[in-house]
């Protein structure tokens, strides 16, 4: 709904930080779609790990976020996320410990993870 714009992804700029050339850069996000897509398709559950930020759970016609706990620290600061949570105590389900097993995040204890 609504007009959005889209940005185009800056393969060149993704290249540079990761210190990898432009070709390897747009190889990595097609076979990253590619398989997503397919599994998506064939309704396998997903987990999509986005390092250093948190999952992307997709079971079913459910799509879930969790963050990990260092990442809202960072982005937030440590007493503001500490207010947060008292005030929307909802808001610590969407909190994850990079250590937890993926497996247990999900309903059906299934899932391929993207790493």
């Amino acid at each position: 709904p609504g007009n959005k714009e889209l940005e185009p992804l800056k393969h060149i700029k993704v290249a540079t930080v990761a210190s990898v050339s432009r070709q390897k850069v747009e190889r990595c996000i097609q076979g990253t779609t590619c398989l997503l897509s397919h599994c998506l398709g064939k309704g396998e559950n997903i987990a999509l790990v986005l390092r250093d930020i948190g999952v992307l759970l997709i079971e079913g016609m459910r799509v879930e976020m969790k963050f990990f706990y260092n990442f809202l620290e960072r982005m937030s600061g440590k007493e503001n996320l500490e207010k947060a949570g008292f005030r929307v105590p909802q808001l610590l389900d969407m909190v994850v410990s990079q250590m937890v097993p993926l497996a247990s995040l999900t309903f059906s204890g299934h899932t391929i993870v993207f790493p």
